[in-house]
């Protein structure tokens, strides 16, 4: 079962956490076909490829797995005809991914943002499944801010569980913005995906002029048009990240584990070097 306490403690104390690496872009390299398929059925269809994932980052040392369920809430769910199987996909996930975390890593339950639903209930359905299969916190990834606060509003009332929220866009007042999420509840704030890890240094910069609140970031591979950022380069900016005072980092699209593996020895060699 999860333990909320010791990860919400483990958010604030201690070293940087580390999260892991894209699940769907690896996914689509194994197989998946985004136009008939979608990466949370794959919970249920190839559970052995979801769980070597999952092992690969925690081997190459990621503290913190985010299950393989940011497309398995009721809106994602319905449009492709599989809302019959939310209990089943995301019980799944949580179980997988606990099975790879052992028992010092955390599961996080990824929750995509639920686009048609003004009342963030749908989100709710997905939180109150995650919750009770055992996942240590949930994750509002890749929300837009209007997103973020309808599902906050949702869940934070019925579940007693650790919330990070993380924005692909973050409005020009950042620090305001980031104040009412965590006025609302939430656990720590960042940013992920749509942000290359450049795009992500600047937003985590301007947060740090003002925000002194535990701040997320799992960019991307590369900022759109651009190119692809090497493991090595992750590497440099885990450093760069954690000078800032981010306390979890990781990567988004296009990233594997070996970006896992050079966060995880840069944040390693800093915290020898003190």
């Amino acid at each position: 079962m999860g333990d909320p306490r010791r990860f919400h403690r483990a958010i604030g104390e201690g070293p940087p956490l580390v999260l892991d690496a894209a699940m769907g872009t690896r996914l689509i390299e194994l197989g998946l076909d985004l136009n008939i398929d979608d990466p949370a059925l794959w919970n249920l269809t190839h559970p052995e490829v979801v769980l070597s994932i999952h092992r690969r980052d925690r081997q190459a040392g990621a503290d913190v797995l985010f299950t393989n369920t940011f497309g398995a809430g009721l809106e994602s769910l319905r449009r492709i005809g599989r809302t019959d199987d939310l209990d089943a996909i995301n019980r799944s996930a949580v179980t997988l991914a606990r099975q790879a975390a052992g028992v010092k890593g955390f599961v996080v339950g990824s929750i995509g943002p639920g686009m048609t639903d003004a009342e963030g209930k749908s989100s709710l359905r997905q939180a109150v499944v995650l919750v009770d299969a055992g996942v240590d916190g949930l994750v509002l990834e890749t929300h837009l801010l209007d997103q973020a606060e309808r599902t906050l509003r949702a869940i934070l009332p019925r579940l007693d569980v650790p919330v990070l929220v993380s924005l692909y866009r973050w409005p020009d007042a950042i620090d305001l913005s980031a104040r009412k999420l965590l006025d609302l509840g939430a656990a720590a704030v960042g940013v992920n995906c749509g942000l290359g890890p450049e795009s992500a240094i600047e937003a985590t910069e301007r947060f740090f002029r003002r925000g002194r609140s535990p701040w997320m970031v799992k960019p991307s591979a590369g900022d759109p048009g651009g190119s692809f950022a090497s493991p090595s380069h992750f590497g440099e900016i885990a450093r760069r990240f954690r000078e800032l005072g981010v306390r979890m980092i990781g990567g988004c699209c296009g990233t594997t584990e070996a970006h896992i593996a050079a966060i995880r020895q840069a944040l390693d060699k800093a915290s020898d070097a003190e």
